[in-house]
């Protein structure tokens, strides 16, 4: 079992669904956390409605406990929505708390609680497991990919990172350092190099080739929970901590260039716990989340930094939920998919900033999404007991099918005075912008 799940099911270690330390414990959430006691049942959401219409007497006369059913929100998109596409059962026994595509998007690696990474591979129309990656001793909380596809790089509570042959499904190397749970890490864009974020507060960076790290940056004061590469040229790594505080290094020098406060963007933060982090493609904006309902996406390659857009009401507010981008070819523009903790999805349109989509993909907190690089889908993983992930597109209502352009229904002919027929006109929307927001 993993840092993701630890928490829920009472083992004595956690870390990436470990309470953030802003809110503190009593004395017997600390012994239900070493599993000392048996965890109180989990309230019911305000939102959730029974779906048995019969009164609380013949209920209670029954003693059965009713079903619930989460009362979906209107899908505030007119133009399409996301459908289910497909359930991946990959054979693990502990919830799933990291998913990852290839860069070709031809494989797709999970990790889970249960210590054992599945890569696996698109056969007869779904995915199947085809290797296993099963050194590590404890639960994988991410995993990364080489440039080429041909390794692939996992981070564990046993406080490692192991490098593995994707071909083979070999362990190439144990790196070994850390001194705490490995939450987070991140493949340089020329696969010479990896860096990890660890709950000691540092983030070390290696040489595939060698078993020691090249350096350590002292980064926070607190838990790492997110570091990745600058996409390009990987020249700056992007850190956020549970002290409120999100840094940009410099690869080279390990310096630090910029601090960024939540505060800064003019909103009443608090120094909220940073929760995780991910780059536009384009390398231009850094989207950090925080325990605070809001995620804020911040221009980083200009200077001084400054916040560009805001995206309000995410129900997080203790749990690492991850967070990343959508670019469906058969809708007008990229969004941002940000998991739940009541297990739902709620997406945003990059643009306005407005919620665009919300859909109740899972039971549980929602660990991990990641987007295909190529199809317009993306995979989502939670902590529900079906250990099951899920893959999600994006259907539009004006297209014949996934991935063709989205096209306006012809409009209808109209007759003119002289009994000439106007031919039908077709308008299509706009072609799908880059993430680049302006």
């Amino acid at each position: 079992m993993n840092a993701q799940t630890r928490a829920a099911q009472g083992s004595h270690n956690t870390a990436r669904l470990f309470p953030n330390p802003k809110i503190s414990l009593n004395a017997r959430e600390i012994r239900r956390l070493r599993g000392l006691v048996p965890p109180p049942p989990p309230p019911i959401p305000k939102d959730w409605a029974p779906i048995d219409a019969q009164n609380d007497r013949v209920a209670a006369a029954k003693k059965t406990k009713k079903p619930y059913r989460y009362k979906r929100p209107k899908n505030l998109d007119e133009k399409g929505k996301y459908v289910l596409s497909e359930t991946i059962n990959c054979g693990a026994v502990r919830p799933i708390s990291s998913v990852r595509f290839t860069p070709s998007g031809r494989h797709l690696a999970l990790g889970s609680a249960d210590a054992i990474g599945r890569f696996c591979q698109r056969k007869n129309g779904k995915w199947e497991v085809v290797l296993l990656f099963d050194e590590h001793e404890e639960g994988i909380n991410d995993i990364q990919f080489s440039k080429d596809e041909h390794f692939a790089i996992t981070c564990s509570d046993d406080k490692t990172v192991r490098l593995w042959d994707v071909r083979t499904g070999k362990q190439h190397r144990k790196f070994v350092g850390h001194q705490d749970y490995v939450f987070a890490c991140s493949v340089h864009p020329t696969s010479t190099l990896f860096c990890s974020g660890s709950f000691d507060e540092t983030i070390k960076l290696w040489d595939p080739r060698c078993p020691e790290a090249v350096r350590e940056i002292k980064a926070h004061a607190e838990p790492i929970t997110g570091v990745q590469f600058s996409p390009g040229d990987g020249s700056v790594i992007a850190s956020g901590s549970y002290d409120g505080l999100t840094r940009l290094w410099d690869t080279a020098s390990g310096s630090c260039l910029v601090t960024i406060y939540a505060e800064q963007a003019g909103l009443p933060a608090k120094q909220a716990p940073v929760s995780g982090l991910r780059y536009t493609p384009n390398g231009s904006y850094l989207l950090v989340s925080t325990h605070d309902t809001f995620m804020r996406l911040w221009r980083v390659d200009t200077q001084p930094v400054r916040a560009s857009r805001f995206f309000e009401g995410c129900r997080s507010l203790r749990y690492n939920c991850n967070n990343g981008f959508h670019a469906p070819k058969n809708r007008e523009g990229p969004v941002v998919v940000a998991g739940q903790e009541d297990g739902c999805l709620m997406i945003f349109d990059m643009n306005t900033g407005k919620l665009a989509h919300e859909v109740q993909a899972h039971r549980s907190p929602v660990l991990g999404m990641d987007n295909h690089p190529r199809n317009s889908m993306f995979v989502s993983c939670s902590m529900d007991k079906d250990n099951l992930a899920r893959v999600w597109r994006y259907e539009s209502h004006f297209s014949g099918r996934e991935g063709d352009p989205d096209i306006r229904p012809p409009a209808p002919l109209v007759q003119a005075p002289d009994d000439f027929v106007v031919p039908p006109v077709r308008q299509s929307y706009a072609a799908p912008g880059a993430m680049d927001v302006g």
